[in-house]
């Protein structure tokens, strides 16, 4: 399972209430050097990257991009810039998630590539 130590700053992300991230349970998976690797049923905190930034009180992220965050325990988690279109704007909310046809992909912060499936059809 691909962990990140991450900032604790990140998991203020688990109690902030804004309108601009939705969260869903979701099949995930990232690419190994051998090809993907087994699929994790995770919840997903899907937000953009204006709000990521405000929670974290840092300027780390694209303000018009869309994130995935997958915490994997205490003080981890995966930060995945999606590169998969969405029309969600600066404002994530399930439709904008769940009105999509495939896999998300995205990358984090280490640069690995991610596939997240938001429907029943994981590919």
């Amino acid at each position: 399972m691909k962990k990140s130590l991450f900032t604790l700053a990140i998991l203020c992300l688990l109690n902030i209430n804004a309108e601009a991230k939705y969260m869903q349970t979701c099949v995930a998976r990232y690419k190994t050097q051998d090809g993907w690797s087994k699929k994790y049923s995770v919840d997903v905190t899907f937000i953009s990257g204006s709000e990521l930034n405000e929670t974290t009180r840092s300027f780390k992220y694209s303000l018009f991009s869309i994130y995935a965050v997958i915490f994997w325990g205490e003080g981890q988690a995966s930060v995945i810039k999606l590169t998969t279109f969405l029309s969600c704007g600066t404002t994530v909310d399930k439709n904008c998630i769940i009105n999509t046809i495939g896999d998300l992909k995205g990358k984090d912060q280490d640069d690995d590539e991610w596939k997240i499936c938001v429907s029943d059809y994981c590919f």
